[in-house]
């Protein structure tokens, strides 16, 4: 995306910013790092600009990324704000339905404002800054934040830092470019506390999470010809554990970092019976974004997921003949 676009969506937005008072920020269900990160960065200028902002989530912030929740003056779930906004970021959200029962409380006159870098983004909004070659939503924040001269604060560095590592794998995906490690070099520049990140996001597992994370790693198969590998979590592996579904994000990047694999898959049952949730990872130029659009899902090229009614089993095999047939066909 080139420097004139960029300046042209940040002043459109400036433009609706100044205009209107109240505001509502949220992004999708089952929220992770980038999301998260990029709401409270924008709650943060906002506030600092005077308005009224509410951040609503359909679902619980997961542990690692509640130390960069202020607290006060936010709605996060369950919680909903008490008044009708006039003017709704959708952050890091390709389709309306992925927000989940926020779409239910956004107004019919309500100006949305769809932020994204997810490929299979809808554009539903009256302005959308949709940048599938950023590296994060938060990236995107970022450049709105330095087009208008927004103040990178200590605490909107830090959330932007979350967005960004995050969403790199820790700066190891191939998203992390020379211009998003300069960002990073600004964020800790302006105050990002980079030690505090890393402590909270990656080295503070709860002893129960690594309970977890040794139940799981007993389902890893590896399938065709050892090029794709899947890992499954149920219910009462999460119920023997005691650990929210939330807090497993982390899980999808197991199977693929096996040597040798392209594909990773994990499969999970969900708390509505009978259905599973399957989170892609990929490497190797597969584009696992196609197969989840398939199930009515989407994502990145090379981190998708998607939802498919049935067992943890029957879901397997659905997606192990799906991947065979479209991205590994037989040598």
């Amino acid at each position: 995306m080139g420097k004139t676009t960029i300046k042209a969506h940040a002043q459109d937005i400036h433009n609706v910013i100044e205009r209107y008072h109240k505001f509502l920020i949220t992004t999708h269900v089952r929220a992770d790092g980038d999301g998260i990160g990029s709401e409270i960065a924008l709650f943060h200028a906002l506030k600092g600009m005077g308005k009224s902002v509410s951040v609503a989530n359909d679902s619980p912030v997961p542990k690692i990324y509640k130390f960069i929740i202020p607290g006060a003056g936010m709605y996060i779930h369950p919680e909903l704000p008490p008044e009708q906004a006039e003017v709704v970021f959708t952050l890091d959200c390709p389709t309306l339905d992925r927000l989940g029962k926020i779409r239910e409380i956004i107004s019919q006159d309500a100006i949305i404002i769809n932020i994204d870098h997810h490929i299979s983004n809808e554009h539903f909004g009256k302005i959308n800054w949709v940048s599938e070659g950023m590296c994060a939503t938060g990236e995107i924040i970022l450049h709105l934040f330095q087009e208008v001269n927004i103040d990178i604060t200590p605490d909107i560095a830090t959330a932007l830092y979350v967005a960004i590592v995050t969403d790199t794998g820790r700066f190891t995906h191939s998203n992390t470019t020379p211009d998003v490690l300069r960002a990073v070099a600004f964020l800790i520049e302006q105050g990002a506390k980079h030690i505090e990140i890393m402590k909270h996001v990656y080295n503070a597992n709860p002893y129960n999470l690594i309970q977890l994370n040794a139940q799981a790693l007993n389902t890893v198969k590896l399938h065709t010809g050892n090029r794709i590998a899947t890992i499954w979590l149920t219910k009462e592996m999460l119920a023997k554990a005691n650990v929210d579904a939330i807090d497993t994000q982390e899980f999808a990047d197991i199977p693929v970092s096996i040597d040798g694999v392209c594909i990773g898959v994990l499969l999970r049952e969900m708390t509505k019976p009978n259905w599973i949730k399957v989170s892609f990872r990929s490497r190797n130029g597969f584009n696992v974004n196609t197969i989840a659009k398939k199930f009515g899902g989407g994502g990145h090229k090379y981190a998708a997921g998607c939802e498919i009614q049935g067992s943890i089993a029957d879901v397997q095999q659905i997606i192990l003949a799906e991947l065979e047939k479209t991205l590994l066909p037989k040598e």
